[in-house]
């Protein structure tokens, strides 16, 4: 089973999709790749993943970042969120006009898909935000570390796909970390297990909607916006008021805070979005591990988490899975790249 990068994913996380194999003409050898011929090309290379690196280095600060509105209920952050974001990406669709072809995709299946997409999607930020208010990061960094294989998983049990040798390996040993995990806490580690499902089912069910990246958003946050802005102005939240507020001894920057979540929502996506179509997919699936190695990072020599020689355990078994998988990833783009051959 081959992968495709969906570059239109509105997540801290590529998602990595099944395709069908690509039928190869006999006139094609497996044997060639392609140089960069110019220093041109060379430099665009270059610059794409420069672009694609800048995306994942900022939602791998995502953790230090709503640590500054952890004081918030999460439901108020999520809610911020999503009218802040709906905003951007209207003044981001009108100015460079995106509208057209908006509203050329449009369907009632597309609607159907898209609004399925926006669940999801914002189960995966209130889980992650509330793990962050909790201080829980390590177990969200796993959960980031899980998502491609639970997208291979999920390929093979709901799409059928075949899947390679070391994919499977990948894959089992994953359930040997999150059954060692529930052995060593004595319990599902649902945090990890929520935001690997939710963002693995958000990337199949997204990839029917026919959205490019920022119309997809726009749509998914327009879904939310009403009933969010609801519940804002029911529990007259600061979220809807972006301005410092001086309370006398301090400056309360809460709702600062959570109008600029909108904007480090869409501006890695759209970095991602314009990478994704550029880089190699090996490329891609090495730096996807950016995040939750930062988030692993922040957690532990940051926010002090605790981390014990067990834990240690269950994460070498992840990062061993990761190592499989994109091994895995690396060999299968070497063995698809073709070239004609002179007939």
């Amino acid at each position: 089973m081959d992968f495709l990068c969906a570059d239109d994913i509105h997540s801290p996380d590529a998602i990595i999709l099944p395709l069908k194999k690509p039928c190869v003409s006999k006139r094609y050898t497996q044997k060639t790749i392609r140089p960069t011929n110019t220093l041109k090309e060379l430099i665009m290379n270059l610059k794409m993943l420069g672009t694609g690196v800048l995306a994942y280095l900022i939602w791998g600060c995502f953790p230090l970042f709503f640590s500054l509105v952890s004081h918030i209920p999460p439901f108020e952050v999520i809610s911020a969120r999503i009218i802040w974001s709906f905003l951007l990406c209207l003044l981001l669709v009108i100015g460079l006009g995106k509208m057209k072809a908006l509203k050329s995709a449009l369907s009632v299946k597309a609607m159907v898909w898209s609004g399925l997409a926006a669940i999801l999607i914002s189960t995966n930020w209130l889980i992650f935000v509330y793990a962050v208010s909790i201080g829980q990061v390590i177990q969200s960094s796993l959960g980031y570390f899980l998502t491609p294989l639970v997208s291979v998983f999920l390929a093979r049990f709901i799409l059928k796909e075949q899947i390679r040798p070391l994919q499977s390996l990948s894959i089992i040993l994953a359930c040997f970390a999150v059954a060692f995990e529930i052995y060593r806490v004595g319990s599902l580690p649902w945090i990890s297990l929520m935001l690997a499902s939710s963002f693995g089912l958000y990337g199949l069910v997204r990839k029917q909607a026919p959205f490019e990246t920022l119309n997809g958003l726009f749509l998914e946050t327009g879904w939310l916006v009403i009933p969010a802005l609801l519940f804002l102005v029911a529990i007259g939240s600061a979220g809807l008021n972006p301005s410092p507020v001086n309370t006398g001894s301090t400056i309360d920057l809460s709702g600062t805070y959570l109008m600029l979540s909108g904007i480090v929502t869409a501006v890695p996506l759209l970095l991602f979005s314009a990478a994704a179509r550029q880089l190699p997919l090996t490329v891609i699936g090495f730096i996807m591990y950016i995040n939750p190695t930062m988030q692993f990072i922040t957690a532990i020599y940051i926010f002090k988490e605790p981390f014990s020689g067990m834990q240690l355990i269950a994460f070498s078994l992840i990062w061993l899975a990761v190592i499989a998988f994109c091994y895995d990833l690396y060999h299968i783009q070497r063995k698809n790249k073709v070239t004609p051959v002179n007939s």
